[in-house]
């Protein structure tokens, strides 16, 4: 017992709950929801792009989460739409991001978190002519010319490249490891010889730099977006080139050459083969040449 006339000392305060958000402002929101896709272990990507749709609602609705409405939702689609507007596919992300926002602090909301259905789009693919013009033009970058090579023979999605560490390559092998792809799914991805040349060349050259990092390209995924864009308009390129039009390539180039379309899933690190499927219908020559080869003589 404390002395008699002594203060009595207060409890600790309660910290709120996670599905509790009126005690945080909109800037604590946002970090909190960050922190918990971290945790969930979601992309760099991810994390920042689902965060900014956190933000820019909460500007929009200027009240606590706990207090947001179905209507406010409603009213923040009608203003991306109308007064912002956006794609099909911008608003498809933004609402997922809105999903995972309130179903990560426990909130029902009841209308308006339906993502509305994308346009289904042939993807777009560099023919190997283009392909090679790309890799020639990067030759005297070390640095560039691997990184090329690893997204247009190994197909990984930008932040996948980024986040590749050196040792996550096996050389005696030819591997790549692809740690916590899109879905949270490793796998492994093949390195072919101009690839291993490519790779090796550039580790050279950066230790003679004195570069020293873990990760094998240490550069952000808007880097690459720029030297890829870059390195497309020097080699004449009319078409917008980024690190997904290379992975497109390489998907679509495999197909045409008769790989089974099992294969360029687990390579691509698809989920299912239906979004594998989509290659069946871009390239016209190789859709042509399969007919030839099966058509039935009546």
């Amino acid at each position: 017992m404390p002395p008699r006339g002594a203060a009595r000392p207060r409890a600790p305060p309660t910290p709120p709950a996670a599905g509790a958000p009126a005690a945080f402002s909109a800037l604590e929101v946002v970090q909190r929801f960050q922190t918990m896709l971290q945790a969930q272990e979601r992309s760099p990507c991810t994390v920042k792009q689902y965060g900014h749709i956190a933000r820019t609602f909460l500007g929009y609705v200027g009240k606590p989460l706990d207090e947001v409405e179905s209507r406010d939702v409603e009213g923040f689609r009608e203003y991306l739409v109308l007064r912002r507007h956006y794609s099909k596919n911008s608003l498809y992300t933004t609402v997922r991001g809105l999903s995972c926002l309130f179903r990560s602090f426990g909130i029902a909301i009841d209308r308006g978190l339906d993502p509305p259905r994308r346009p289904e789009r042939l993807p777009r693919y560099l023919n190997e002519e283009e392909t090679h013009r790309l890799f020639e033009i990067a030759r005297g970058s070390p640095r560039d010319y691997a990184i090329l090579h690893v997204l247009g023979y190994g197909g990984l999605r930008v932040g996948e490249l980024c986040a590749l560490r050196i040792e996550e390559i096996e050389f005696d092998r030819n591997v790549l490891h692809v740690r916590s792809g899109k879905g949270d799914k490793d796998r492994e991805v093949l390195m072919e010889e101009k690839t291993h040349d490519a790779v090796e060349r550039y580790l050279a050259d950066r230790s003679l730099a004195g570069i020293q990092s873990p990760r094998l390209f240490p550069v952000t995924p808007v880097t690459v977006e720029r030297m890829v864009r870059k390195r497309a308009a020097e080699a004449g390129i009319a078409q917008r080139v980024t690190p997904h039009v290379l992975r497109h390539t390489l998907a679509t180039a495999l197909l045409r050459r008769g790989c089974d379309i099992r294969y360029i899933q687990k390579l691509l690190g698809h989920a299912s083969v239906a979004t594998t499927q989509i290659y069946t219908h871009v390239d016209t020559q190789a859709l042509r040449e399969a007919y030839t080869r099966a058509r039935p003589e009546y």
